[in-house]
């Protein structure tokens, strides 16, 4: 296994996912890429100027996660990249994957906004279900 791209929304499903792909990355000697993805909003209460204001706060914030995480991993013997993207969650993952022909892709099972009734989230669901390289989903 050479690459592995996990999806990381800041989610404690996804802070499990990240800590099973570091796991995965040193035993297996691969290299690791972390995605975040900022969620297009579709909400029409917004003019564009405040949707637009919103999506570079929220792209912002998820820049500056994925830089902690980048300087947390700095120490450890271990190729990684941080990447973050616009869209939909599910198909940038995916994309993501795809482009950059991944070997494994990781996700939480529940992103932040994720409900406890469901077995599974959306994001994770459809990443499972049109994923051409395996997927492990962490509980």
């Amino acid at each position: 296994m050479q690459k592995i791209l996990v999806a990381h929304d800041g989610s404690k499903a996804s802070d499990k996912a990240l800590k099973k792909a570091i796991e995965l990355s040193i035993s297996l000697k691969s290299s690791l890429t972390i995605l975040t993805v900022v969620p297009e909003l579709y909400l029409t209460e917004l003019t564009d100027s405040d949707r637009s204001k919103i999506v570079e706060s929220l792209t912002r914030e998820s820049t500056d996660s994925m830089e902690k995480i980048r300087k947390m991993l700095s120490g450890k013997s271990m190729d990684v990249k941080t990447l973050v993207r616009q869209g939909d969650p599910a198909e940038k993952i995916l994309e993501t994957a795809q482009k950059m022909k991944v070997d494994l892709i990781i996700t939480g099972s529940h992103g932040r906004h994720g409900t406890k009734k469901f077995l599974i989230g959306s994001v994770s669901s459809k990443v499972v279900d049109y994923s051409k390289c395996p997927v492990l989903v962490v509980k």
